[in-house]
């Protein structure tokens, strides 16, 4: 049950716009899970990269015909990886502290709170390079504990004028190389698991069920314009945060 319950928090947090690494700590502080566990999560990685992969199965193929898009793509992972990278290095010992989740948490609600409505009509082909650079720039700051990658990128693309279904198709477009590159980051940790496969296979499907789960309401939220309206869930945990 606890693998399961921790594969639902993984699936759902990964793509709803309320950070998934500020959850993980404030999961570990609420039932004193040891760092044993970091293994599984870098396994359940894997659960919601099939979640994405399954969701825009279409907009993938589609992808491997469109020289431009895959030459942004891999502009954003190669600044992701840079940024990333350099607060992994400089910022890592703050990751746990209460403050700094709460912060960022605060930061994330307002970059969605002051989202408007929006009518944007752009395509993603029509993605230049410094909007490539900026996004990666950004999904690179979702390292942060606190700042969503979903967040963040969905946001940045709404104010570009970017119509809101190519917004959440090209934000989790770019989640594939960052997910992958994440667990292959962490991938020596999988040895550590001494968790029994069932436990694990549960953990699994609860992650990318969930997953789907998320990237439906995700989706839903756009089309509505009510995707802002995740910013006071993140003024919530925040507070939540600095009281444990």
């Amino acid at each position: 049950m606890k693998t399961i319950a921790l594969g639902i928090a993984q699936g759902l947090t990964e793509f709803l716009p309320v950070s998934s690494s500020g959850h993980l700590f404030i999961i570990k502080r609420l039932t004193h899970l040891s760092d044993n566990l970091i293994p599984f999560f870098v396994l359940l990685h894997l659960a919601t990269l099939l979640a994405i992969v399954i969701f825009l199965r279409r907009q993938i193929v589609k992808l491997l015909f469109r020289k431009k898009t895959f030459f942004n793509l891999t502009i954003i992972t190669a600044t992701t990886a840079i940024i990333g990278l350099v607060i992994d290095r400089f910022l890592v010992n703050f990751f746990e502290s209460r403050f700094f989740i709460s912060f960022f948490l605060l930061i994330n609600a307002a970059i969605l709170l002051s989202l408007k409505k929006t009518s944007g009509k752009k395509h993603h082909h029509e993605i230049k390079f410094k909007d490539a650079l900026s996004l990666g720039l950004l999904q690179g700051l979702s390292v942060l504990p606190g700042i969503s990658r979903s967040g963040i990128t969905i946001s940045s693309l709404l104010r570009k004028g970017f119509a809101p279904q190519e917004a959440f198709t090209f934000s989790f477009l770019m989640a594939i190389p960052a997910i992958l590159g994440a667990f292959f980051l962490k991938a020596r940790e999988l040895t550590e698991l001494k968790i029994v496969p069932i436990n694990l296979l549960g953990g699994f499907f609860a992650a990318f069920l969930s997953g789907l789960l998320a990237l439906f309401i995700v989706n839903k939220t756009l089309k509505n314009q009510k995707f802002s309206f995740f910013g006071y869930y993140c003024i919530l945990i925040s507070l939540v945060s600095l009281l444990i």
